[in-house]
């Protein structure tokens, strides 16, 4: 549990610092819908757009990693349900293949929601994002991860 808080509190401070580095005529010219659209085309792009790397690499890797079981599945249900029609209704093989192709398409079915799911998370946190993207922290800003023993503190400063 310390070391997922320390890695997210890493996290936070490279990206709130790379965001204070940015340059802000650049950052003037982003838009939310110029977000909203890079990331509807492909997943994570309209988060590369506004300079969050880590974010457009999660969105982008969550999202081909769930179209690949996607696809795994339906390729295995696609095999199940040929066998299925091979077979006679009186060969016991019969029931074994439907259980499989029931199986794979229940399977199927749920890895598309979860890309449904992933791909509308993604469209949000671009829109959300493009609207942060001009906001600038100040230069007496500052974020702090602080270790105490086995606790981790987070200080903000403004």
């Amino acid at each position: 549990m310390k070391s997922k808080l320390l890695l997210f509190g890493s996290v936070m401070l490279a990206s709130i610092a790379s965001a204070a580095e940015a340059d802000s005529t650049q950052r003037d010219s982003i838009t939310p819908i110029g977000a909203l659209w890079r990331s509807l085309v492909v997943p994570g792009w309209g988060q590369l757009y506004y300079g969050s790397v880590p974010k457009a690499a999660l969105f982008f890797g969550a999202s081909a990693t769930i179209a690949g079981i996607v696809v795994w599945n339906n390729t295995r249900y696609l095999d199940a349900d040929r066998r299925y029609w091979q077979y006679d209704s009186t060969d016991g093989r019969k029931t074994l293949a439907l259980r499989e192709r029931e199986f794979y398409r229940d399977q199927r079915d749920v890895a598309a929601l979860w890309l449904v799911a992933v791909y509308a998370f993604n469209a949000m946190d671009a829109y959300v994002g493009g609207h942060m993207a001009s906001f600038t922290l100040g230069d007496r800003t500052e974020l702090r991860v602080i270790p105490f023993g086995d606790r981790i503190a987070l200080v903000v400063k403004w």
